[in-house]
């Protein structure tokens, strides 16, 4: 299953910007028509340059990952488009993530699409830890949506498409390693922000339901977990619960995890997806979504919960996959007992 997150990267593009000229006589029409060539001539360069070259859109994603290295919040928050559903999480998690040094490294850049309103680029991200508290490294495949803003090009929304939790040396680790688990049997929930995800009291089956994976990285722990005796090569059902420690009802938290979602699904499927919020309190939305005829993704189903507790934005996700959910109610009354 597909997963989101959001990265930030930046590129300055100058727009060509034309002055108009004061009108000449009536006397001078041969004039009149060559200027008014001349500036339909330019209209359409000046379309034509602002699509941005392959190169370019490389350097903004390359800007992005030197700026987090450099720990220049100012610089990474002037790569983020003020409409993108992610800018107030971004900015709020960057303090949390300013204790990490980390080495990170791109590679397989290519242009998927480019307009002169949008542009899709396809990427793979390597994020290391060199110090700092416990952190997941990975490696990220994904796509990144860019949009331009006053002739600035920014990140708009990204979609990760794949995370592979990797050890100290790179490698890939096996399901169930990630942040303390063994490499058989059921993973452990240990590491920074383990002890929030315990504190919460679920309604549901512990004889049912494994903790398959738990991981932590860029302020975020979340804790899968599968129908015993299916494992992440080939299930049929995954419950989820993230937990945020550093976002808050005070910033809308919530319904603003609740937008990226909707946003970036809507962004990486071609198929058919219908999304609603089906209820919204002061602290908590309710919300579902269903994809169906996608190229990439098996039709599935979803309901979650995005709510306050304590101070910290958690989410609990019910996905059943290749089909819907048949016990839909069930499901929204046990994801509303979550406390």
């Amino acid at each position: 299953m597909k997963k989101i997150i959001g990265l930030i990267i930046v590129l300055t593009i100058a727009l060509f910007l034309g002055a108009c000229s004061e009108s000449t006589s009536s006397e001078e029409p041969k004039e009149e028509e060559t200027e008014s060539s001349a500036d339909t001539e330019a209209a359409e360069e000046t379309e034509e340059s602002a699509i941005p070259e392959d190169d370019e859109l490389f350097a903004v994603l390359k800007a992005n990952i030197q700026t987090m290295m450099d720990q220049d919040k100012d610089a990474h928050m002037e790569t983020i488009h003020s409409e993108s559903p992610s800018y107030d999480s971004t900015d709020q998690l960057w303090d949390q993530m300013a204790v990490y040094t980390l080495d990170m490294e791109l590679s397989d850049l290519s242009v998927e699409e480019k307009t002169e309103e949008e542009a899709t680029v396809s990427y793979t991200q390597t994020s290391m830890k060199v110090d700092g508290p416990e952190y997941q490294n990975n490696l990220t495949k994904g796509v990144h949506t860019l949009k331009p803003e006053d002739g600035v090009w920014k990140i708009y929304s990204s979609v990760a498409e794949e995370t592979i939790p990797l050890d100290e040396n790179g490698e890939e680790m096996e399901q169930g390693e990630a942040s303390g688990g063994g490499a058989t049997g059921e993973a452990a929930l240990e590491g920074e922000y383990a002890e929030f995800i315990t504190s919460l009291e679920m309604p549901f089956d512990s004889d049912k339901w494994v903790l398959g994976n738990y991981a932590e990285a860029q302020g975020e722990g979340v804790a899968e977990f599968l129908a015993n005796g299916e494992n992440f090569q080939n299930y049929t059902e995954m419950l989820t619960v993230h937990v945020y420690p550093e976002l808050t009802s005070q910033d809308n938290s919530h319904s603003a995890y609740v937008d990226m979602m909707e946003t970036n699904l809507n962004s990486m499927i071609d198929g058919e997806l219908e999304f609603n919020r089906i209820e919204e309190a002061n602290q908590e939305i309710i919300y579902e979504f269903s994809v169906t005829g996608d190229s990439t993704m098996l039709d599935q189903e979803e309901v979650a919960r995005a709510f306050i507790k304590d101070g910290m934005l958690f989410v609990v996700r019910y996905t059943a996959m290749e089909g819907m959910i048949e016990n839909k109610d069930e499901w929204l009354e046990k994801i509303k007992q979550v406390k």
